[in-house]
């Protein structure tokens, strides 16, 4: 069961590191990570989408 909670958590900070909702700065002082929350919910809605078409394309052939 914690195996597919850290999949699933993985695969929704890969869909908003892809969509650019996160952002990262660096200076000589800090690192930081910026995230911007509407950004990440349509990332992850997209790439949900995406992959939900792409599998019923598979079953559809």
């Amino acid at each position: 069961m914690k195996t597919i909670i850290k999949f699933f958590l993985i695969l929704l900070v890969i869909l908003a590191l892809i969509g650019g909702a996160v952002e990262f700065e660096s200076t000589d002082d800090n690192w930081r990570f910026l995230i911007e929350k509407e950004a990440v919910l349509n990332s992850v809605q997209n790439g949900v989408m995406k992959i939900y078409d792409f599998i019923v394309e598979l079953f559809n052939d």
